[in-house]
């Protein structure tokens, strides 16, 4: 079945194409360096200009690791839809988060953070983790409450339903589950998400 066109609202504003180039030198640094360690000078330097254009076109360092926050979480987000296994049912919600913990864990510069600045999660934490929550429930609550009008999941508040979702993916992202992550989201997920009646599918069945 083919997947539904949405349009995800919620998301900050992604960055212009243009700014590309500067997001992804960024990106280079951040994984090489760490997001702490890194210099607008660095960035200059591999993107090939000087400091003064990076400072012009996208800011500071902070400035540029939010940037790049929102320019590959909206990507993700948005690429949602067309991942997700239709109909939308228990087992497909539990495979794409265990596939978006994946990838989140295997960015460069996320798995340099996790590695070495831990105490640049906290500072996400302190200052970003709930906005970025919302906006992320903003943008799934669709697809949850399509799912619920179709029967294939459970009935139960999409917003919340959706809220724990998201923030169940957040927890798994920061810190790496024992085992399978499948088997592991299933344990309670499967039952959570199964309409009453429904027989609790297995997430290793074909």
């Amino acid at each position: 079945m083919e997947s539904p066109v949405f349009t995800i609202q919620g998301l900050p504003p992604v960055p212009p194409p243009a700014l590309d180039p500067y997001l992804d030198a960024a990106s280079r640094c951040f994984a090489r360096y760490g997001i702490r360690r890194t210099s607008v000078q660095d960035v200059a330097q591999e993107l090939g200009v000087n400091r003064t254009t990076v400072y012009r076109q996208v800011g500071t360092i902070e400035q540029l690791s939010m940037l790049l926050t929102v320019r590959d979480g909206s990507r993700v987000i948005n690429s949602l839809p067309e991942r997700i296994s239709w109909p939308i049912g228990p087992r497909s919600v539990i495979e794409l988060i265990a596939a978006v913990v994946a990838e989140a864990r295997a960015h460069p510069v996320l798995a340099k953070i996790l590695a070495d600045e831990r105490d640049v999660i906290g500072a996400f934490f302190a200052s970003d983790s709930l906005r970025f929550t919302e906006q992320a429930t903003t943008a799934i609550v669709p697809l949850v409450a399509l799912a619920m009008s179709a029967g294939n999941i459970a009935r139960r508040d999409p917003v919340i339903l959706t809220q724990w979702l998201v923030r169940i993916t957040l927890s798994l992202v920061l810190t790496d589950p024992p085992g399978d992550v499948a088997e592991f989201l299933a344990e309670l997920l499967l039952p959570a998400l199964t309409p009453v009646g429904g027989q609790p599918p297995s997430v290793t069945s074909g």
